[in-house]
């Protein structure tokens, strides 16, 4: 059958029971605005429902986008991942090395707290952020760390997954900090960044991680 075109819409209109491509859109569009909120909110325990309600549609729009709350959750956490991308990936354009790493670094915990379903992802360690997004953000962290190291803003005995370890427990205090979360974490954030510029300091025991090392030892622990 040739679709119809509704002219003041200017979208298609197959047939009464089908919604018209243009409100698909725009549906899975607020599901997933509506669903970032209530996640940042109330963490991964969520209902559906309320996902609903906030997005002004009905439980069986959530589930025709998203058949599952883990499949609507993991939608939300890549958009998350893709966001934290983008804030590393504007760290690297300062010309100076030190404030970048900063920069990254101080942000990120505040994100943390807007998105509580990130942070618990990051405390809890789960994958479900799309592979190639966290490969690019790993590859952005240790191009962050790498160059502090290299302008000697950064102690040369750490490397990029030690810090990616550092961010989780910075997220897990987050999530579990309540209404002593800003304190807390402006606290935490600079005890580790003193901690990690070079000077006077003891040697670390052990070796740096690297993030392939990192990855085997989530996937041991998982089985």
């Amino acid at each position: 059958m040739i679709p119809l075109v509704n002219e003041a819409s200017g979208t298609n209109e197959v047939d009464g029971d089908r919604p018209r491509r243009a409100d698909a859109v725009r549906n899975r569009a607020l599901v997933l605005a509506a669903a970032s909120d209530v996640f940042a909110e109330q963490g991964a325990r969520a209902q559906v429902e309320e996902i609903a309600r906030r997005a002004g549609v009905g439980v069986g729009t959530v589930c025709r986008n998203f058949p599952t709350k883990q499949a609507l959750l993991q939608a939300v956490l890549n958009s998350s991942y893709e966001s934290v991308l983008e804030t590393a990936e504007r760290a690297l354009e300062s010309p100076d090395p030190a404030e970048a790493f900063e920069q990254f670094f101080i942000t990120l915990p505040g994100f943390h707290v807007r998105h509580r379903a990130f942070a618990e992802q990051m405390a809890n360690e789960l994958e479900l952020a799309a592979q190639p997004v966290r490969d690019k953000l790993m590859a952005a962290i240790s191009e962050l760390v790498t160059r502090a190291q290299d302008a000697g803003a950064l102690r040369k005995d750490i490397g990029p997954a030690d810090v990616s370890m550092l961010l989780s427990g910075v997220a897990h205090a987050t999530a579990l900090a309540g209404d002593l979360q800003p304190m807390l974490r402006e606290r935490y954030v600079r005890i580790i960044l003193d901690g990690l510029r070079p000077g006077d300091t003891a040697g670390l025991p052990g070796r740096a991680v690297s993030f392939a090392e990192l990855r085997r030892a989530k996937q041991r622990h998982a089985k």
